[in-house]
């Protein structure tokens, strides 16, 4: 029985799962079992000032893979070298060309 192919689509819906995940992990504290969420605790910071801590955490990592997606596609650079790279699945399937724009569309707005 065959995998069926990865559209970009979902790449992105899987990116977005992923990057809830570790938000909801962080906003744990220790109890989420991850480092960040261990040294949150330690600041011992206001449950009001910790939400926005998250809020900002969230925020950088949305925006850091938005980045690093449009270095990916080309409309961007990285590190100074901007050129296009193609991704695609273990099928050989490209899954490049719209992730920036697709990623734009569903967590960043």
């Amino acid at each position: 029985m065959s995998k069926e192919a990865m559209k970009p689509e979902q790449l992105i819906s899987n990116i977005k799962v992923e990057i809830e995940s570790l938000i909801s992990l962080y906003g744990q504290g220790s109890e989420g079992q991850t480092d960040l969420g261990i040294k949150l605790d330690s600041l011992e910071l206001s449950s009001e000032i910790k939400e926005q801590v998250v809020g900002l955490i969230k925020q950088a990592i949305e925006e850091s893979t938005y980045n690093l997606l449009c270095g990916l596609e080309g409309s961007a650079s990285i590190a100074g070298t901007q050129e296009c790279y193609e991704i695609k699945d273990e099928s050989g399937n490209i899954l490049s060309g719209e992730l920036d724009s697709l990623f734009y569309e569903q967590i960043m707005e």
